[in-house]
């Protein structure tokens, strides 16, 4: 299946019932004199790209985890289209970001494969590679210079420069640029939100689903610089930083993996205020009401970050330590919270609950308040049920977002679960179709129109809708989380 883009043609193949083109190129190798620069526009080429199997990911630790033969390199900003035909209709399209703590991940990850998430819908899928970790979001701006101001949201250029590709090109696969929906779960969630307080990707998508993720992610340049500072110690050139230009892509994550051992490596990477990409804080671009009627559909876990073992004796040093690592400076707002959950709880339980509540739900409640405060249509959920895993934890809603069979190797699925995992799908499909995730198999689901009471969908085995005060989240804690 051959079709016609701006920079040449792509073929394509048909896969799982489904029309695949994979690992196009949107942006140059960001190598040389591009190396954490802004990504540029990918060149015209001759004949026909083959799009029949998935691009490099992006550099990052942990490669050994995955076991196809897929490459790591800089060379990763392509991106894949899913589609039911070629033809000239107009379909909704899905912007899909991976997540991966913005240090891993990749758009060719097995659960992202868009054939399972828009199979049977009249739907298309865009999923891009971005660059990660040190690559993509390490701030020199301060420490190299005017040249390199934008080096700390280049991930978040990436993702902005793969929606312009789509804007140009995604009728070339049956695809409606003027209906583009982002959607995210974790980084990729947190990707959704900070596109929105970006004045640059404004009018390049319609609706946003934030899964686990918010704008709290997002730095100012202080704390950016101290943590670029983490990694360049590490990489050994802290006295003569410019090196880090000649550094081997291998080098700098070694270097942003021995980083980890200092800060939580969940939060060493993110966008940042620097004032040319990110404006200003995001409340102020949100209460200004600049991100303009953009329906939203955000959500998080019950127990997100519930890992610990409930008999774990954790002591306030250990505790204390953890939360240093995480939030920096905010440590001790977040410690008063422990304390306060300690009550009542075992150590690790309080633990766990804390994370929870400061690293996904607190966030993801006060961008919530935030939109409907500045007149934005917002559904709020949060994914309640355990399943085969026993909790609600980080990752665990997706098997049935993304929809499966029992006889695919989910151990421990069964039929109830099948049943919810079509549900869930029905809403977030009815969401990306009509801006609204009301399904008839789901109780009435009200939107939050103001910034005080809303409602929040729970998401269980039987679900229900929940009428909440908006303004219920921890507002001691800062929404910028990591802060030193």
């Amino acid at each position: 299946m051959i079709t016609t883009l701006k920079n040449g043609k792509v073929c394509g193949m048909e896969e799982n019932g489904i029309l695949a083109f994979k690992g196009i190129p949107f942006a140059k190798t960001p190598v040389g004199k591009l190396r954490f620069k802004p990504p540029v526009p990918v060149t015209n080429w001759e004949g026909v790209f083959e799009a029949k199997k998935f691009g490099n990911r992006s550099l990052q630790t942990g490669e050994q985890e995955y076991k196809d033969n897929l490459g790591f390199s800089e060379d990763c900003l392509n991106l894949n289209v899913w589609t039911p035909a070629i033809d000239h209709k107009k379909r909704p399209v899905i912007f899909y970001i991976h997540g991966g703590g913005h240090f891993s991940g990749a758009n060719s990850d097995e659960f992202f494969d868009g054939a399972h998430l828009v199979r049977g819908r009249d739907v298309v899928m865009v999923a891009a590679n971005y660059r990660l970790g040190a690559l993509g979001y390490l701030y020199l701006g301060d420490i190299l210079g005017e040249e390199y101001k934008d080096s700390g949201n280049l991930g978040l250029l990436d993702q902005i420069l793969a929606l312009k590709w789509v804007k140009e090109n995604i009728a070339a696969f049956g695809g409606d640029p003027d209906l583009v929906v982002l959607m995210g779960q974790s980084a990729g969630g947190k990707s959704v939100a900070n596109l929105m307080v970006t004045p640059a990707a404004k009018g390049l998508f319609h609706r946003a689903i934030i899964q686990s993720g918010s704008v709290q992610c997002i730095r100012d340049t202080h704390t950016a610089t101290e943590l670029a500072k983490v990694v360049l110690d590490q990489l050994g050139v802290a006295a003569t930083p410019w090196d880090i230009l000649i550094k081997s892509g291998a080098d700098i994550i070694a270097a942003q993996k021995a980083a980890y051992e200092a800060i939580d490596r969940g939060h060493l990477f993110g966008p940042v205020i620097d004032g040319r990409t990110i404006l200003e804080s995001p409340e102020k671009y949100i209460e200004s009401g600049k991100v303009g009627e953009i329906p939203v559909l955000i959500g998080y876990n019950k127990e997100e970050l519930y890992y610990s073992d409930p008999e774990d004796r954790r002591t306030a040093e250990e505790s204390i330590k953890a939360f240093h690592k995480c939030y920096g400076k905010n440590w001790e707002i977040v410690y008063r919270k422990y304390k306060e959950y300690q009550k009542e709880y075992s150590a690790a339980v309080a633990f766990d609950m804390t994370q929870t509540l400061c690293v996904y739900g607190n966030a993801a409640m006060a961008l919530t308040q935030l939109l409907a405060a500045a007149g934005n249509k917002v559904w709020s959920y949060r994914w309640d049920y355990g399943g085969a895993i026993g909790r609600a934890q980080h990752f665990s809603e997706m098997a049935y977002l993304f929809g499966f069979s029992i006889d695919e190797s989910h151990k421990g699925y069964d039929k109830q679960d099948e049943a919810l995992a079509r549900r869930m799908n029905e809403a977030w499909m009815s969401f990306v179709c009509n801006g609204d995730p009301t399904t008839r198999d789901l109780p009435d689901w009200y939107s939050c129109s103001t910034g005080e009471m809303g409602y929040r969908m729970h998401l269980d085995k039987e679900s229900h809708l929940e009428q909440i005060n908006l303004h219920c989240y921890y507002q001691e804690l800062p929404m910028q989380i990591i802060k030193l």
